[in-house]
């Protein structure tokens, strides 16, 4: 086991390091798939947020398949979160709620909030967070020019995987405006 997780650390350090393109990373995406993407994404907390995003973005078949519990165990992996109170965070703690909410469409928030096994001080930090970023949550028409399936992921694919994670009701769809959003994470602080 930490044979396999020095490995998986070597081959994501090396695709960093060695400034692959993202595009070349579907070079190594099999081998990726091999490891968990909860482990991966706890590893790569660390790196710079833009660069953990534009992996999900470039590597869809590591994500496009899962289910909500393996999303809340991807949430689970990056917790403990890093504090929202920098003025900027630069590190990919949170980037599993900015893809859900961003681009996939979903209630991330509510589905971390929904979760028994985080703390009030881990759903605060989530929350406070979110509201200092609550407007990149969502798309705009360069985010949408970019998803056209060579580069990134195809938006058509994202939405598929929306519907998919709809379906069985346990994550519901993302259905806010900017300003409904705020309210709505303004309220659940103050039920905090």
């Amino acid at each position: 086991m930490i044979d396999k997780q020095q490995d998986m650390k070597r081959s994501l350090d090396y695709l960093y390091k060695n400034e692959l393109e993202l595009v070349r990373l579907n070079q190594f995406v099999h081998e990726l798939r091999k490891y968990d993407l909860a482990e991966i994404l706890a590893y790569l907390a660390d790196f710079p947020f833009q660069y953990v995003l534009n992996f999900l973005l470039s590597n869809p078949l590591l994500w496009v398949n899962m289910k909500p519990a393996d999303w809340v165990k991807i949430m689970s992996a990056l917790n403990p979160r890093p504090k929202p109170f920098k003025p900027y965070i630069e590190d990919a703690g949170y980037v599993d709620i900015h893809f859900l909410c961003k681009y996939v469409r979903i209630n991330a928030i509510k589905l971390y909030l929904q979760q028994e096994k985080f703390t009030n001080n881990d759903k605060k930090k989530l929350l406070l967070y979110s509201n200092k970023v609550v407007s990149s949550l969502f798309m705009d028409e360069l985010d949408t020019e970019l998803l056209d399936g060579k580069y990134f992921v195809h938006i058509g694919k994202l939405e598929n995987v929306r519907i998919n994670l709809t379906s069985t009701g346990e994550i519901k769809e993302l259905n806010y405006t900017q300003s409904e959003l705020t309210k709505y994470i303004e309220k659940e602080l103050k039920v905090l």
